[in-house]
C-alpha cells in the first residue's frame, strides 16, 4: 500500500476539481519545510564536548527547540552488557571505561563500518513516532515539531556521510578542539591515571585499522569548528550563539578573519590536481588582506604552477599518459627494494646458519623466505613512515607555493603574517614557514602529522605545546593554532544573505525573532519526485481550464 502525505492529497484535491487552486503549489510545499535540527559532535579526546553540547543544548532550549540527546556511548555499553558484544563488566571510571568503549565501537563498526549512525537514525525515527503518533502514515504526514536531535559523538567519517546522506541539510556536524595541556587536564580531573593518559590520547588519534576510530577524516566534514579553550563558560555560549544565529538566517553577521582567510586557502586547494589531496594555504597580512594564496601542484617553467590554461602544455601527473602519482611509484619502488634487501639477507642467514649447524636447522628449509619477505617489508610500509614519505612528490606543498608566489610576483612580506592551510603543515613546510617570519598558522587537522615540533620546538609551538623558553624567545615563535568558526564548506550557505537585509519601506536592518526563524537553508519533508509529479499535474490542470475558458495558452 502507497502512503500518501499530506502534500500530495493536498495537490490532488486541488487538481481534480474539490478544491479550489487559489495556492500555487510553491505555497503547499514551502509548509513542508523541516523544523527539526540534527546536530553531531567530534572531537578528541579530552577537548570538553560535553561543557560545549550543554551550552548548546540551553541556546537550542531557549530558541524553542525540545532538545532530545543520542549519547553513542549509552549504546555501546548496552551492546556490551546486552549480548550483542561479547559481554563483560563495564568499567565505569578511569581509563579502563575509555578503552572499553573505543575497542567496543570498533568491533560494532567491524558489522558495518557506519552501525552506530544507523542506531542513531533509529532513536531519531523512534522519539520522533513518540511524539506524533504510533502509525508510520501519522510520522511521515505530521510536519514535526521544532526539535533539536543532538547526537554525542562519532568517531568515523563514514558515520558522518550516513547522516548527512539521510537528512541532507538539518544535519550538521560540529567539530570540538582543545590544547593538549587541556584535555590532560581534563582527563586528570576524571580521575584518569597519569600514566595512562599519553596512552589514551594515542590509542584515539592513531588506529590504522579501517574500522576503528578515523577523527581526522571525520573531523574534516565538520560544519563548525569550536575550539573549547575559553577561560570562562560565556565565552564558548557566545562562539555557540554565533553559530546558531547563522544556521538561522540571522542578519549582519559577517566572516571572521580566521574564516575568510581558511575559506580562501580552501578555494585555492580546489584548483590542485594532484593525485594524493588538493590542499590549499593563504596568507594574510596584518590588516586582514589576503597577499598569497597557494595550493599543491607541479610547478611550470618559468614560475607558477600548472593549470588549466596551460592546456596541451599541461604536464601535471594526471595528465600525463600513465596518469600515475610519481610519489606512490617511488615509495612502492622503494618498497620492493626494501622487500629484496630482506630476502637477500633472510636467505643469507638462514644458508649460514645450516651451514655451521647442519641438520639441526633443516627446519629453515621449509620456510616460505618470499613470503616471509614480502609480509616484513608491507608491514614497514604501513607502519613505519615508509608510506608517508613525500619526497618524491612533483608537487610543491600549498604552503610553499604561498611563500613563494609573494617571491614570484611580490605584493607584500611574509613578517608576522598569518597563514591558513586546510591540512598541518610537513615539517619541510614548517622550517619554511618559520624562515619566513610567519607569526601564525591556522590548520584544520585534529592532530600534528609532522615531525615539526619534534625537529622545530625551539622555533615553534603547537596549540600551546613547545620546548620552554625565555619570554622574548617565546614571543618569536610561530603559533600552530586550530582553526575556529564556520567550516570552508558552509561558508556561501552560512554568510550568503537568506533574504531581503533591509525593510523596503524602512530602510531599517530585518531582523529575525529567534524562537520563529526557520534554519537559512531549508531541508523538505517529502521526496522531489512527489513534489514532481504533483506539480506537473497542477500545471496541467490549470493549461486545461485555460483551454476551457477559450483563453490561448501554451501548451
Amino acid at each position: 500500500m502507497t502512503i500518501m502525505t499530506a502534500v500530495e492529497r493536498k495537490l490532488i484535491a486541488i487538481s481534480d476539481g474539490s478544491e479550489a487552486p487559489v495556492r500555487k503549489p510553491s505555497e503547499i510545499i514551502s509548509e513542508r519545510r523541516s523544523k527539526e535540527l540534527i546536530i553531531a559532535f567530534a572531537g578528541p579526546i579530552g577537548s570538553g564536548i560535553n561543557s560545549v553540547k550543554t551550552s548548546l543544548e540551553t541556546i537550542l532550549s531557549n530558541a524553542g527547540y525540545d532538545v532530545k540527546n543520542i549519547k553513542i556511548s549509552d549504546y555501546i555499553r548496552d551492546c556490551i552488557s546486552g549480548g550483542l558484544l561479547r559481554k563483560a563488566e563495564i568499567h565505569t571510571a578511569g581509563a579502563e571505561r575509555y578503552i572499553q568503549l573505543q575497542d567496543a565501537g570498533n568491533e560494532l563498526r567491524k558489522i558495518q563500518s557506519d552501525f552506530l549512525a544507523e542506531h542513531a537514525i533509529r532513536r531519531i525515527a523512534e522519539i520522533r513516532t513518540e511524539r506524533i503518533g504510533s502509525t508510520v502514515a501519522d510520522t511521515i504526514d505530521a510536519v514535526p515539531d521544532r526539535t533539536a536531535y543532538i547526537i554525542d559523538q562519532l568517531k568515523h567519517h563514514e558515520e558522518v556521510a550516513l547522516l548527512r546522506a539521510v537528512y541532507g541539510n538539518l544535519f550538521y556536524l560540529f567539530g570540538v578542539f582543545s590544547t593538549s595541556p587541556r584535555r590532560e587536564g581534563r582527563l586528570k580531573a576524571e580521575g584518569i591515571e597519569p600514566n595512562r593518559i599519553s596512552e589514551l590520547i594515542e590509542r584515539d588519534r592513531r588506529q590504522k585499522d579501517r574500522f576503528g576510530q578515523q577523527l581526522d577524516k571525520a573531523l574534516q566534514l565538520a560544519d563548525f569548528f569550536v575550539r573549547n579553550d575559553h577561560s570562562n563558560v560565556e565565552a564558548l555560549e557566545k562562539q555557540l550563539k554565533r553559530f546558531a544565529d547563522l544556521i538561522h538566517g540571522a542578519n549582519g553577521i559577517t566572516p571572521t578573519r580566521e574564516e575568510y582567510g581558511m575559506y580562501a586557502a580552501y578555494a585555492s586547494g580546489l584548483r590542485s590536481a594532484c593525485l594524493s589531496r588538493q590542499v590549499g594555504a593563504s596568507i594574510m597580512n596584518l590588516d586582514g588582506a589576503i597577499i598569497s594564496t597557494g595550493r599543491n601542484d607541479v610547478p611550470k617553467p618559468g614560475g607558477g604552477l600548472y593549470g588549466p590554461e596551460c592546456e596541451s602544455n599541461d604536464a601535471r601527473c594526471v595528465k600525463q599518459e600513465e596518469a600515475i602519482c610519481h610519489n606512490d611509484r617511488r615509495k612502492l619502488m622503494l618498497a620492493k627494494e626494501v622487500k629484496d634487501v630482506i630476502r637477500k639477507g633472510l636467505s643469507k642467514h638462514f644458508k649460514q646458519i645450516k651451514e655451521e649447524r647442519n641438520e639441526k636447522f633443516a627446519v629453515l628449509d621449509e620456510l616460505d623466505i618470499p613470503l616471509i619477505s614480502e609480509k616484513l617489508a608491507s608491514d614497514a610500509y604501513e607502519e613505519t613512515r615508509l608510506g608517508g614519505l613525500i619526497e618524491f612528490s612533483r608537487s610543491i606543498h600549498a604552503e610553499m607555493d604561498a611563500i613563494v608566489s609573494l617571491a614570484l610576483k611580490g605584493g607584500g612580506g611574509t613578517k608576522d603574517a598569518v597563514l591558513f592551510t586546510y591540512t598541518f603543515p610537513c615539517h619541510n613546510c614548517a622550517r619554511h614557514i618559520v624562515a619566513a617570519g610567519i607569526k601564525t598558522v591556522y590548520f584544520l587537522e585534529p592532530y600534528e602529522k609532522s615531525l615539526a615540533l619534534e625537529l622545530h620546538s625551539d622555533a615553534i609551538s603547537i596549540d600551546g605545546v613547545g620546548e620552554a623558553l625565555e619570554d622574548d624567545a617565546e614571543s618569536r615563535r610561530v603559533r600552530f593554532l586550530h582553526f575556529q568558526g564556520v567550516a570552508p564548506r558552509q561558508y556561501l550557505n552560512m554568510f550568503s544573505p537568506a533574504g531581503e537585509r533591509k525593510e523596503s519601506s524602512t530602510g531599517k536592518a530585518v531582523k529575525i525573532n529567534f524562537r520563529d526563524a526557520d534554519k537559512k537553508v531549508p531541508e523538505y519533508l517529502d521526496d522531489y519526485r512527489q513534489y514532481e509529479k504533483k506539480v506537473v499535474e497542477h500545471l496541467v490542470k490549470v493549461i486545461s481550464d485555460l483551454k476551457d475558458k477559450g483563453l490561448s495558452s501554451p501548451t
